[in-house]
């Protein structure tokens, strides 16, 4: 393919991961306003989060298939355009409830997005360099730490919560625009496809595959718990202000993004399986200190260490996922790595929400160290790096 197809390919998927990744992660710095708004406690927010999760997974288990047998790239436009029309309408929302279902339709949507960019990457991008990729399209989930966070902070606090929304739709309909652009050519698998059943009960018997989706969900659930109840602590033992809080979120932002962009060409040289076991143990060992420092430069300098961590080991993870089935039945395996994913977030931010009534951010942080280190055991037991790089 031209170097010029390759970049915009790229740039697309980015964009539409960039997109899924802001809409996940934008209320984190809201839920004040959310609260007063609603009179609802930060633990009853925390359902948004866990009703978003669970719609983007259990509708990824139907339609991840039909990606394998239609391909990917007509449901990724179609996630797209069912996403900028619910962001329209939250736009308009009224009450708590109508809220808590725009929020699971569009996680629905913005799980569809995610599926099948991680699935096109590995479509057209051979594994001996798809780390480097997937590095770079990875990248947005903390580019939106960057951006999408101060960015909605911003909006919200010039005009209203409710005008991030119309800012995501208008985001929306820009990335779909780009993807009728001079993509690059995307392979597909076979078009008669299996029974879902079949696909999925392979997955699940099969000791690595199986594994490898229970590690998914224990990242995905630790670090969003991590992230979700970091603001309150802040605010309840520091009290820094939600401005402050979205600083924090840029620097743990910039962390990231360096070390998604370092990571795909590590992975490519020293194989998906190692960086994630030293980047799992490193995340441990850091997110221990949290408790122990005051507000100031030496947590922000500890936060800016934990992303750096978390981009390396989803970089590895997520690479290495995309080469575990063949590319017949990559759409079905990534929806369901997705599905275990979103779950994951959903029962544990709300496990998180009660150990954060019962004993602070601490049993927080302390559920987050001992799911990382069972994802980690799990992972050295039974992942193996795949054979061959062809594809």
């Amino acid at each position: 393919m031209s170097r010029f197809r390759e970049r915009w390919t790229i740039a697309a998927l980015f964009g539409a991961l960039l997109l899924a990744a802001v809409d996940a992660q934008m209320l984190i710095p809201l839920l004040g306003r959310l609260e007063a708004d609603y009179g609802t406690s930060v633990e009853g927010m925390g359902r948004l989060f866990s009703a978003y999760a669970l719609a983007a997974g259990g509708f990824n288990l139907v339609v991840g298939p039909l990606t394998d047998r239609w391909g990917r790239l007509p449901f990724l436009r179609a996630g797209l355009a069912v996403f900028a029309l619910l962001s329209l309408a939250t736009h308009f929302t009224q009450g708590f409830l109508q809220l808590l279902w725009l929020r699971a339709g569009t996680g629905a949507a913005s799980g569809l997005i995610s599926t099948c960019t991680a699935g096109l990457v590995g479509d057209i991008f051979p594994y001996r360099r798809r780390g480097r990729v997937m590095g770079i399209v990875l990248s947005a989930y903390f580019v939106a730490l960057i951006v999408g966070v101060p960015a909605g902070t911003w909006i919200a606090d010039r005009w209203q919560w409710r005008s991030v929304f119309l800012a995501s739709c208008l985001l929306a309909t820009v990335v779909l625009a780009s993807l009728w652009g001079p993509l690059a050519d995307v392979r597909s698998g076979a078009r008669a496809g299996g029974r879902i059943q079949l696909a999925y009960r392979r997955f699940l018997t099969v000791r690595p595959l199986r594994n490898a989706l229970l590690v998914s969900f224990a990242v995905a659930g630790g670090t969003m718990a991590l992230m979700v109840y970091l603001s309150g602590y802040l605010i309840d033992r520091f009290g820094v202000t939600p401005i402050q809080i979205s600083w924090l979120f840029v620097v743990a932002g910039v962390a990231a993004v360096t070390g998604s962009l370092i990571s795909g060409w590590v992975v490519d040289r020293w194989t998906k399986r190692k960086v994630f076991l030293w980047a799992n143990l490193a995340f441990i060992l850091t997110i221990s200190g949290l408790m122990s420092i005051p507000w100031g430069a030496g947590l922000i300098g500890l936060f800016f260490a934990v992303s750096l961590c978390v981009s390396f080991r989803q970089t590895a993870l997520q690479t290495l996922q995309t080469q575990l089935v063949g590319i017949d039945a990559r759409g079905s395996y990534l929806a369901l790595r997705n599905c275990f994913s979103q779950l994951g977030i959903a029962m544990v931010v709300l496990v998180s929400g009660w150990c954060y009534s019962w004993s602070g951010y601490g049993a927080v942080v302390f559920l987050v160290g001992l799911l990382s280190a069972a994802a980690g055991i799990l992972f050295f037991l039974s992942v193996r790096e795949p054979r061959g790089s062809a594809r």
